[in-house]
């Protein structure tokens, strides 16, 4: 190297050069000027004088001062003092500089101040740590509330059960004018109640991050009936047209969650009736011709109060509603949209709004749902139930079947003793899990409607005890019903993992059960008094 060269490089660097014991014998400017000394300050002073915290590392210091002098390089990031006491930290190599008969002579230090770029590090790694313990803590309260919600939903709808059963049961009673009027009023409440508990619980769902699609073939006109058996009864009370307009491209059978798709166009649709006084409500099927992802676009085109243009950003968020006062006119809880837009997204759509006040509002959204055929949509659908209860039949010897009510609440169980009180089948009743087990151990029964949460021993767990049971007696198997208030697929596929045969969702009505209870029977011994 010639001499430029040479100044070139010492004057570029931090260099320091030690003897084979660590006392310093020469530093360059540049790393007198790192660490704040003068040359006099540190000369045949040992190395030590630069490491912070010496007397807890002395051991670690000792092992590096005798790797070197056997004459083997080190490189690597150290913290480092400086003579203000401040620490930085330099990314350093210890070159072992040998005589001609190889011993080790003194030891070149090479020095890279890294003490800001190590800052950053630190910074960025504690604001990751701090991201990571605040996502943490959001989950976990994320989390809690979607159980403390969906226990609520639980303990709501468990009275509600009642009360939408006692209705429905009063409604079939002899009644004058007044009291038909009464119960009907009662029969909207009940409606709007259970609409309001839904849209919590999806919305804690959404939220946790737990609604999952469930991809299955169905018929789209079988979705459109749904909703219309659902909807219309509720469009011609307030004097609306509620139509339904299916382009000829549009194919009969998809793959899709066709329960999430439904329950979108019945949010999209409840409020078209809601917000609208007079017209017409038109749902309208057709290809995707739009910018926009997905290959079927729905739209619900309604003659209401109509959304001010400024009022489009607010309208797909969480208890939100076009203006506060609606929410006191029209009620509700402002949760649909925004539930309707999370479940879209899901479906690899988008969902978006066209509307002027006082003229009408049409909401769009598109979803990818491939085209199927009937027969495999026609084909076993495990989420559907073993059988459908139109179809299910089962001849028995006797006149009358045994029926075990399992519920750990006495008023659901006393509800559905009262939907049975006038039919001639036998009736048991079970407070719990673990007590359905014992009665099953000692009797035979046709047909189980099990409660799913019940403290203890809960419905899934007692229906798998009561399946191993029917094995080692080589038991005829009962017909288990799984009754709760969660009715979406997953909890469907848990049901019927646990071995049920059906999903009965609460609150649960009497032509429902007694369904169930015929379809035991053949046709010609269907009997019920």
């Amino acid at each position: 190297m010639n001499k430029s060269a040479y100044e070139a490089l010492v004057n570029s660097h931090a260099l320091i050069e030690f003897d084979p014991e660590g006392k310093v014998l020469w530093a360059n400017r540049n790393f007198l000027n790192l660490v704040g000394y003068e040359m006099d300050e540190i000369h045949q002073r040992p190395h030590s004088i630069f490491l912070p915290d010496f007397e807890l590392h002395e051991s670690e210091y000792n092992e590096l001062w005798d790797t070197l002098r056997t004459g083997n390089p080190q490189v690597g990031e150290f913290k480092r003092l400086a003579k203000s006491g401040k620490e930085i930290w330099v990314h350093c190599s210890y070159t072992p500089v040998k005589n001609d008969t190889g011993e080790v002579i003194k030891i070149l230090s090479m020095a890279f101040d890294i003490t800001e770029k190590r800052q950053l590090a630190e910074n960025l790694e504690r604001k990751n740590q701090e991201l990571l313990s605040t996502a943490a803590k959001a989950r976990a309260a994320t989390y809690a509330k979607s159980v403390f919600l969906a226990n609520m939903s639980h303990e709501i709808r468990t009275p509600l059960n009642s009360i939408i059963g006692i209705t429905d049961t009063l409604a079939e009673t002899p009644l004058d004018g007044q009291q038909s009027s009464f119960v009907e009023i009662l029969q909207r409440a009940n409606y709007q109640l259970m609409t309001i508990i839904n849209d919590v619980l999806d919305l804690s769902k959404v939220e946790a991050g737990e609604i999952v699609l469930h991809m299955l073939p169905f018929g789209l006109q079988k979705i459109i009936e749904d909703i219309l058996s659902i909807l219309e009864f509720r469009a011609k009370e307030k004097g609306l047209s509620l139509k339904v307009v299916v382009h000829p491209e549009v194919q009969s059978f998809y793959i899709g969650d066709s329960d999430r798709l439904r329950q979108v166009l019945i949010n999209l649709l409840n409020n078209a009736i809601k917000f609208t006084h007079q017209g017409t409500i038109t749902l309208t099927i057709s290809p995707n011709d739009t910018p926009r992802t997905g290959n079927i676009l729905f739209s619900v085109s309604d003659t209401g109060i109509g959304v001010s243009k400024q009022k489009f950003k607010d309208i797909f968020r969480p208890f939100t509603q076009a203006d506060p006062t609606t929410t006191r006119r029209y009620g509700g809880t402002g949760l649909g949209l925004s539930i309707s837009q999370k479940i879209v997204t899901l479906m690899g759509g988008a969902i978006w709004l066209e509307s002027e006040p006082n003229i009408g509002s049409t909401f769009y959204f598109t979803a990818s749902m491939p085209s199927t055929t009937e027969r495999k949509t026609s084909m076993h659908n495990p989420l559907q139930g073993r059988y459908h209860l139109n179809d299910l039949q089962h001849i028995i010897q006797e006149e009358r079947l045994r029926v075990l009510v399992v519920d750990d609440v006495d008023d659901n169980r006393n509800l559905l003793g009262i939907y049975l009180q006038k039919t001639i089948h036998n009736i048991t009743y079970a407070e719990s899990g673990s007590d359905a087990v014992t009665l099953v151990e000692k009797n035979d029964f046709d047909v189980i409607f099990m409660d799913v949460q019940m403290p203890g021993m809960d419905g899934h767990e007692a229906t798998m005890r009561i399946r191993e049971i029917e094995r080692e007696q080589g038991r005829r198997a009962a017909r288990i019903f799984a009754c709760t208030a969660n009715a979406f697929a997953e909890d469907i596929e848990r049901s019927l993992s646990a071995g049920c045969d059906m999903h009965l969702s609460k609150p649960i009505r009497k032509d429902t059960l007694m369904k169930a209870i015929n379809s035991c029977f053949s046709p010609a011994e269907s009997a019920v008094g």
